[in-house]
Order: C-alpha cells, then sequence, then structure tokens
C-alpha cells in the first residue's frame, strides 16, 4: 500500500535538492580557466549498440560560458531524421553562482527544418538559451535512437583551444556478436579505464600560436566505427575500405540506367574527339551547362544518389547524384570513371586517417583514372575548370568506389609551382608623389580562386571588394576587369587602372618612392622563446611575382643605389632586385613560400627570414630633382 506522507516527503526533499546551487563558476579551478572562454563541466556520452542497425545514445553536457566569446553556444542545434530519432531532449541554464534559471521542456524547444537543407528529411531541435550576465551554465540531455547504423560516435571531449574541461567520458557497449573499432588520436595517458570506455579530467585550455600547422594541436579525439553494420536493410562491412566500397557499390545498384536518346547524343558529341581527355571536356561541359546543383538528403540517409535517370530528366541533383550522372554519362562514351567520395572543406584537411576505413566523408565528386594521368571532377560546380579540384578538395584521401570495392586514394597537391600570382605593374609618378597605376595581373590554380569569385559577381560589388583586399591605404579604382580562363589550372586574369594620391612622399627636392605597389603587407610573426608547436608559413604553397615600372617626373634621379636582395630559408625564398634604367625604375619582387612543416626549433630563423622580408619591403627608393 503507497503511503501519502511518504510520497509528501519525498517531493518535498526533491524540491529542496533542486533548489540548491548546481555548476557555481566560482567552483571552476583556476587552472580550467586560464586561456578559457569555455569550461564544460560534464560531457557523458553513452553509446549502446543493440545489433546491427540499431542504438541509443544519451548524450549529458553542462558548459559554462565565461565571455562574449562563448556567446555561441547559447543556440544548441540537433539534427535528427526517420533514421536518428529524438527520443527525449531537456535543458536548464544556471547563473553564475549556479542557481537554476530556467528549466526547458518539450514545449519549449524549437523544432523544424533546417534552414540551409533543401529536399530532405532532416529535421532540428534547437535548445536557445538565454543570455545571462557571464558567466552563465548551460546544460543539456538528449536521447537518441539510431534506427540504422553507419555511424559510431566521433568523440571530441575537448572541441577547441579555448575551452577547458572538467570531466568527460565516452562509453561504448556493444553485443558479443559484433566488434567495436576506434582510434584514439592525442588522448591523455591512462584515460581509457576499461574496455569501451574512456574518462577525460581537468584537460586545461591553452593557447593557440601563429603558423602553428591546425592539425597539430593535441585535441583528444576517439574515433568509432563498426565492422558489421545496417542501413535501411542494406548490410555492409566496414573492416577494409574495399569492403566499405561494396557497400556503397550496393546503395548504387541500378543508378546508372540513362536513356537510349541520351546515350545518342553523348555519343555524337564526342564522336571526333582523338582521346579519353577530349571526351571528359565534352561530357563535362554537357553536365554544367544542362544541370544544376540542389540539396537533396532523401534516400538511406541522404548517402544514395538520385538515379541517372532522374537526373537527365529534372536537371537537377545533390553531389552524389550529379557525380553518378557524371560516371554514367562517361560509360555511355566508353570512358570508366569512379564515384569518388571525400571529406570537403580545406579546414578538414589531415581528418581523415587511411589506417582506419570510417564513414567520415561529406562530398561526393567523379574521377577518371589514366595510365599517364588522372582527371578528377567537381560536379556541383557551373563555372569550374575540367580537371581542377579547389582547396575544398585537394591534397587529402578520398575513396574510389570501384567495381572491386573501395579503393583508397590521394588527391592532387597545388604547390608553390601551381599556385601562382604575377602582376606587371606600371606606375607612372608626378612630382608631388602622385601616381597613376596600370597593372595585368595573373592568378593561377589555388591562387585564382578569389579572383574568379569576384569574376562572377557585379561590377559594383568587385570594385568594393577591390577597396579591402587591396594593400594601398589610399587610390581610387578608375577601370577594372577579371576574367577567367578554364584549365586543369584555371588563370584569372585582372586589369587594374587606380589613381593614387599620395604614393610617393615628398619632401623638398626629394620623392620617397616604395618599392612594393600591390603586393601584400608580410606579416612578421611575435617573438616566443617558448615555441610548443611546428612550424608552418603557409597551409598551401605560393609563389608571387611583381615586375614593377616606375616612370619617375622628369627632372629627377635616383639618388640611392640598392644592391640585390636575397634571402633562403626552409620555408621558401625571396628576392628584390632595382635596376636604374634612363627614365625610369625596374624593381623585381619574387616571393615563394612553401607549406612544408618544421620543426619548433626553428623559429627564430623562421623569425628572421620574415623580419627580413618585412624590411626589404619596407626599402624606399629616393628620387632627388636635379641632381
Amino acid at each position: 500500500m503507497k503511503n501519502p506522507f511518504l510520497n509528501l516527503l519525498l517531493l518535498c526533499c526533491c524540491g529542496a535538492l533542486a533548489a540548491q546551487p548546481r555548476y557555481a563558476a566560482a567552483e571552476i579551478p583556476a587552472s580550467l580557466l586560464k586561456n578559457a572562454n569555455v569550461v564544460v563541466r560534464q560531457y557523458d556520452l553513452r553509446f549502446e549498440v543493440h545489433n546491427k542497425g540499431s542504438a541509443t545514445e544519451t548524450e549529458h553536457k553542462v558548459m559554462t560560458l565565461l565571455n562574449d566569446k562563448a556567446a555561441s553556444e547559447n543556440d544548441q542545434v540537433f539534427q535528427y531524421n526517420k533514421i536518428v530519432v529524438i527520443e527525449e531532449i531537456e535543458g536548464a541554464v544556471y547563473d553564475g553562482a549556479g542557481k537554476l534559471v530556467q528549466e526547458f521542456k518539450k514545449k519549449d524547444i524549437f523544432d523544424g527544418k533546417a534552414p540551409e537543407q533543401f529536399v530532405d528529411d532532416n529535421r532540428v531541435k534547437m535548445l536557445q538559451f538565454p543570455r545571462l550576465p557571464f558567466p552563465y551554465t548551460i546544460e543539456y540531455t538528449i536521447v537518441r535512437k539510431h534506427k540504422g547504423l553507419m555511424f559510431y560516435p566521433d568523440f571530441h571531449p575537448q572541441t577547441a583551444p579555448s575551452e577547458s574541461v572538467e570531466s568527460a567520458k565516452l562509453e561504448i557497449i556493444m553485443p558479443t556478436d559484433l566488434k567495436l573499432r576506434y582510434l584514439e588520436i592525442n588522448l591523455p595517458k591512462d584515460c581509457q579505464n576499461q574496455p569501451f570506455t574512456w574518462t577525460f579530467n581537468q584537460l586545461p585550455a591553452f593557447e593557440t600560436e601563429q603558423f602553428a600547422p591546425k592539425t597539430h594541436y593535441p585535441l583528444p579525439q576517439v574515433l568509432c566505427a563498426p565492422t558489421q553494420f545496417s542501413l535501411e536493410g542494406y548490410k555492409g562491412d566496414m573492416s577494409t575500405w574495399q569492403s566499405y566500397g561494396e557497400f556503397l557499390n550496393k546503395l548504387n545498384e541500378g543508378k546508372d540506367n540513362l536513356p537510349a536518346d541520351t546515350k545518342t547524343k553523348l555519343k555524337a558529341l564526342t564522336a571526333d574527339c582523338p582521346d579519353v581527355p577530349c571526351k571528359v571536356e565534352r561530357i563535362y561541359t554537357y553536365l554544367q551547362e544542362n544541370t544544376r546543383y540542389f540539396s537533396i538528403g532523401l534516400g538511406i540517409g541522404g548517402w544514395q544518389p538520385m538515379s541517372a535517370k532522374d537526373v537527365d530528366e529534372f536537371k537537377y541533383s545533390d553531389c552524389k547524384g550529379l557525380s553518378n550522372y557524371m560516371v554514367t554519362m562517361l560509360a555511355a562514351v566508353d570512358v570508366p570513371a569512379y564515384y569518388t567520395i571525400i571529406l570537403s572543406k580545406e579546414e578538414n584537411q589531415g581528418r581523415q586517417f587511411p589506417e582506419f576505413p570510417n564513414p567520415q566523408f561529406n562530398h561526393v565528386i567523379a574521377c577518371v583514372p589514366l595510365p599517364a594521368d588522372t582527371i578528377w571532377l567537381e560536379c556541383t560546380s557551373q563555372t569550374e575548370s575540367c580537371g581542377f579540384l579547389s582547396d575544398n578538395t585537394d591534397n587529402r584521401p578520398a575513396l574510389w568506389v570501384t567495381p572491386e570495392g573501395g579503393k583508397l586514394v590521394q588527391t592532387p597537391v597545388y604547390d608553390e609551382k601551381s599556385n601562382t600570382i604575377h602582376r606587371k605593374t606600371q606606375l607612372i609618378v608626378a612630382s608631388d608623389g602622385s601616381a597613376t597605376l596600370l597593372s595585368n595581373d595573373r592568378y593561377q590554380g589555388i591562387s585564382s580562386s578569389i579572383q574568379g569569385a569576384l569574376a562572377e559577381t557585379t561590377h559594383a560589388d568587385r570594385k568594393k571588394a577591390m577597396y579591402d583586399l587591396l594593400s594601398l591605404s589610399d587610390f581610387e579604382i578608375k577601370n577594372l576587369d577579371i576574367t577567367m580562363e578554364k584549365g586543369r589550372l584555371p588563370v584569372a586574369r585582372r586589369n587594374l587602372e587606380l589613381k593614387v594620391p599620395k604614393f610617393a612622399a615628398a619632401s623638398g627636392k626629394r620623392l620617397f618612392v616604395p618599392v612594393v605597389a600591390l603586393a601584400p603587407k608580410v606579416t612578421v610573426p611575435v617573438a616566443d622563446s617558448l615555441r610548443e608547436y611546428p612550424i608552418q608559413a603557409t597551409s598551401r604553397s605560393f609563389t608571387m611575382e611583381d615586375d614593377l615600372t616606375i616612370t619617375i617626373p622628369e627632372g629627377y634621379s635616383l639618388e640611392n643605389g640598392i644592391e640585390p636582395i636575397v634571402y633562403n630559408s626552409a620555408f621558401g625564398a625571396y628576392e628584390l632586385s632595382i635596376k636604374n634604367e634612363p627614365g625610369q625604375l625596374v624593381i623585381h619582387r619574387k616571393l615563394l613560400l612553401n607549406n612544408s612543416i618544421q620543426p619548433k626549433e626553428t623559429f627564430e630563423s623562421f623569425l628572421n627570414f620574415f623580419k627580413n622580408i618585412a624590411k626589404a619591403d619596407k626599402t624606399k627608393l629616393v628620387l632627388a630633382k636635379g641632381t
């Protein structure tokens, strides 16, 4: 028999406990406040696998936000669909003293479509926490049911250098007949205290360092993946890249069904082609002229492409459908090509792990392997050059989905010979220091991307962007023209005319003329005797050349002679030379930076290299009147 008095007593006790302060900011150790914008007070992730195709995931996270830089954490967004279902979600927010300010139940939680998606079955739930005076604490608990499994947790207890962690735990529970695979990255010692359980305590935030490779920050990560799995009736094996590719082949079965009249059209289009590259370029141009990108997330959790027949009919699809369509069209003209999955975006370089087969990909491209070459095709762009990969997909692992299964390959590396900038500039300097600048500039490879993007905008927008991009302090744009030339290494050409009121500094009978006109200013690293990380001058190698011809005012001549300057370093090379010719000065400047990663012990030489460049770039030529 139930005791009403006991029930009332329990309710009173629970209410008293709930009223007690929790997560007071004053309780955070000082060591975790240093360099931190956020302190993770508690982060527990429990992933229980029931069988090949189902699991329950419970996530509980508490974060104390310390300042404005943490304000983005106020909105916590959770995606779900028919495969990953959110069963429970709740949240709470506490003030700096740990007093409960508001609890969030089902009615308080936004539920709707993700605005960046177009056609899919994805939805989001969002906890929108109120902004309180800093510091304050947010907490949420979410329970997800996985009704199909290809992804196991990718656990990041510490997501950024500016985040400290008091306590975090990952727990994976597996049935006896399934094998868990995992990869440990940058883990502290002894954090795995039992099989498939990892605990993390007292992880302090830390300062980042200029010119440190992004992949070298020691953020811990446990990447988990299945061996046997099942997704909406499709069974797969991820123990090897080959077996994972076999699963993707199953998803793509029957999707290569082009209509007969389209096949006939494609064969006629390529009938006079002498070789495979010609056929590829013709078909790629056909793709660009006849289709457009449209995000679609339907079918096996967004992993199954539209059929080639549907893309051919509707003239749109996403990266999966367009890449499958391209591969299918190439097959129609007897050119073998591969559907290729990849982890795109420049910031994701180095975040795919060849030794650990996993499904952490977010994009699909197409690839034509040739004996002496390989042609890579970005199928979502209507303007990209055939055979050129942008900084979204270059220099990283990719998985070919071949008839025999998956094969891991590497996409092209665009180095300092590929990524080049060459400016040919004429400056006509007046006796008052003003100047007219005329420049014909050539940007190649990935260096062409910014100019290429500007070429697609309006003239007004191009001019507006140029006022922000050019390193001159005061100028007026009189003429600006940007064109793109497609190719395996695309080229952007920019013609520029400027009026520069104060290019040279006038003082009495002298003009002080800088040797750099359009080259951007070089950033000098901050001296640091306690360097912790390796050094990388640039994440992407490039070569920049400037040929500058300065027409000097009548009656003026060069007063100071400048010897040629050459600096060589493990990070690159720099040269500057000046020729004094009748009525003009001819200046050649060249800067090459490579993306090699050098030991932290080389920081002093790195610092000196950039100091020398900055000093050379500040050189002033002295023109004197009547000498």
